[in-house]
């Protein structure tokens, strides 16, 4: 069993806490703290991180999962904790954008290389904004990754075996991204 202390709490969510895996300082570790609105978060990424695997997508924007653990408060996804070179968990998009330390020009060419790279690689988003976009500043031009909200929540997912359905689903999610986007 892994013991996740408060020094080793990255973020928190809606559902989740991200806390710093307390054996691998390379990875996170990702547990459920809300149990009354709990929506089954890290089940459903587990089930499209593990279809992604197996469809062998390119990772240069996602993290990779690694399966789960056992932590003091409960069971706990591990995946990639991107971070940069002095091990500092990469900034998110919102933060920096509101605290003018990235310019909006500076952001065009990255979101373009992300939203082809979803287009390429067939990766949907359930919850697609700044605040689940993490920043490699120390890239030229900045490097964007997803860290949250992806996956297909679909019922029926048509889009997922439908190459037209899959690029006119992340057409439909991006476009609302970036009038979100807009509006911060």
């Amino acid at each position: 069993m892994l013991y996740l202390l408060d020094d080793l709490l990255i973020g928190r969510g809606t559902e989740r806490h991200c806390y710093r895996h307390p054996q691998d300082e390379t990875r996170c570790i990702k547990v459920v703290h809300n149990y009354k609105n709990n929506k089954q978060q890290n089940q459903k990424d587990y089930e499209y991180f593990t279809r992604l695997q197996k469809r062998g997508i390119d990772w240069s924007h996602l993290p990779r999962c690694y399966g789960w653990v056992e932590t003091d408060q409960g069971k706990g996804l591990v995946f990639d904790l991107l971070q940069d070179k002095q091990g500092v968990p990469l900034p998110r998009l919102d933060v920096l954008l509101k605290n003018d330390q990235l310019d909006r020009a500076a952001i065009t060419a990255p979101l373009k290389e992300l939203h082809d790279y979803l287009l390429t690689n067939q990766i949907f988003t359930s919850d697609l904004r700044a605040s689940n976009i993490v920043c490699n500043l120390e890239a030229t031009p900045p490097h964007f990754f997803l860290i949250d909200g992806i996956g297909d929540r679909d019922f029926i997912r048509l889009a997922s075996v439908i190459r037209p359905l899959a690029r006119a689903k992340t057409n439909r999610q991006w476009k609302r991204f970036m009038r979100r986007l807009e509006k911060q």
